[in-house]
């Protein structure tokens, strides 16, 4: 059993962990694509305008967009599949354990991808908001397979289709493809430098210049493009 000084120690590796999803370091090969999309969900929050939200974070055991809610959440549930100090309940998305028309706000950010049937996952969502709840997500489009576990790339017409039950869709491409490339290439050198050390340096040297190209290229809005973007971020309404 763990000790509570163990207890805490763990917790604030969570913390810092969702920090740094939050607030990306230049030095990160994702910074591109969690900068921008820290910046869609920011302004999606506060578009939503609400006090006493109920809120259900699917894969939360970080839960990096937690605060950009504020003080209008009354009750935060994570549910994840790994018990971590900041998980609830222990349970699947695509079987959540909840009563219809409870959650105001629904949290899925890069979990649709491991999900054996993404649409189940979807319904369950749709069935536990409240009517005109929202749910916020994001997910991998054209990117690379961090881990094995990982089943499903989406692009925008499909994730329209996954999310036809919902009276209000809006997909935003994280990067545009110029962009997105950018931070593939960065990605790529940075898994492939084979070295702790040496990627300690590249890590401080080639992957900041990237980024900042990217950020220069993201800017000047050189293609709407969307064709080979990483990531998309989602905002669904459900029907009043």
């Amino acid at each position: 059993m763990q000790s509570r000084s163990d207890r805490n120690h763990a917790a604030n590796v969570l913390l810092r962990s969702a920090d740094e999803r939050l607030h990306p370091s230049l030095a990160g090969p994702s910074y591109l694509v969690l900068r921008s999309r820290s910046t869609i969900f920011s302004k999606w929050a506060q578009q939503l305008g609400r006090t006493n939200l109920t809120v259900l974070d699917i894969g939360g055991r970080y839960q990096p967009y937690r605060s950009l809610l504020g003080a209008g959440v009354t009750r935060y549930v994570a549910i994840d599949l790994i018990k971590t100090e900041l998980v609830n309940v222990v349970a699947n998305g695509e079987a959540l354990p909840f009563v219809p028309k409870t959650f105001d706000v629904v949290i899925a950010t890069q979990v649709l991808e491991y999900f054996r049937e993404p649409s189940v996952a979807i319904k369950q969502i749709h069935a536990v908001l409240k009517p005109g709840g929202v749910l916020l997500a994001s997910v991998a489009a054209c990117a690379p397979r961090f881990v094995d576990e990982e089943l499903w790339r989406f692009t925008g017409p499909g994730l329209r289709t996954l999310l036809s039950d919902f009276a209000k869709v809006e997909i935003v491409p994280e990067l545009s493809s110029v962009g997105s490339v950018i931070r593939t290439m960065n990605l790529a050198l940075d898994t492939f430098v084979r070295y702790k050390g040496a990627r300690w340096v590249y890590r401080r040297t080639a992957c900041p210049v990237l980024n900042v190209l990217g950020l220069a290229v993201e800017k000047l809005h050189l293609t709407s493009n969307d064709q080979f973007t990483a990531n998309y971020s989602i905002l669904a309404v459900r029907a009043e």
